[in-house]
């Protein structure tokens, strides 16, 4: 399969998966969803197998790898002020106290996962 083809195909497929869990959502039946995502998500996993003429060299990897690394610090520095910022306004608004405890905590997941996937990849590549 060539590069545009699947660029049409994939389009295609995220387009359906979209309109079915929608309307699965939309009427209540979340396993349908959940089912439908999976099978969109294999769909393309093999699709992407399937992909001719596409080389990945280092400068692909290492552009992905920068791009992660600055969305997961602006993700976590976001979570982490914004839950601050909530936590801090709970006699304002109380109604979002919750919401901002959930912001810090899932800054501190990240981060900590982060750490442990770091640390076993410096152990992983270590010479």
């Amino acid at each position: 399969m060539k590069l545009k083809e699947f660029r049409v195909v994939s389009l295609l497929i995220v387009m359906i998966v979209g309109a079915v869990a929608g309307f699965s959502v939309s009427i209540g039946n979340s396993v349908l969803a959940v089912s439908v995502i999976l099978a969109g998500m294999a769909v393309m996993y093999n699709l992407k197998h399937r992909l001719e003429g596409v080389v990945e060299d280092e400068r692909i990897h290492q552009v992905s790898q920068k791009a992660s690394h600055v969305t997961l610090q602006i993700v976590a520095l976001g979570l982490a002020i914004g839950g601050v910022v909530l936590i801090a306004m709970r006699n304002t608004y109380p109604g979002y106290t919750d919401l901002g405890f959930f912001m810090a905590y899932a800054s501190l997941g990240i981060l900590v996962l982060y750490s442990l996937f770091y640390k076993y990849y410096n152990r992983e590549y270590a010479g």
